[in-house]
């Protein structure tokens, strides 16, 4: 499985409210991206706390089934749809990161 994670800082002067409904924007975006193949869940909200977040507020991990269903999501439209929500509240841009769940850490 690859988590996708993104990380992004609201602009200064964005209200609790408008937080609240960007939070809420990319959950109904993302629950209609369950139909496409290989998306198997998503998580989105703020942090529990800001210590440690150094400012990052918007947080959201999306599960795919493989590598190819991740790689197929990112020329989607949908994919579009998503980044171009969440870059349009965001301070500077967005921190993204994958992971393969499927691999083991060898120390």
């Amino acid at each position: 499985m690859i988590q996708h994670f993104t990380l992004a800082k609201f602009r200064a002067g964005t209200t609790a409210a408008e937080k609240e409904t960007a939070y809420n924007t990319v959950f109904i975006l993302l629950s209609a991206a369950l139909v496409l193949p290989g998306v198997h869940g998503f998580k989105v909200g703020p942090p529990l706390s800001q210590r440690g977040a150094r400012g990052y507020e918007f947080a959201l991990i999306v599960e795919f089934e493989d590598l190819q269903s991740f790689t197929d999501y990112l020329v989607h439209a949908h994919h579009r749809l998503v980044t171009d929500f969440v870059n349009g509240f965001s301070e500077e841009p967005v921190l993204s990161y994958q992971i393969d769940t499927s691999r083991v850490a060898r120390l």
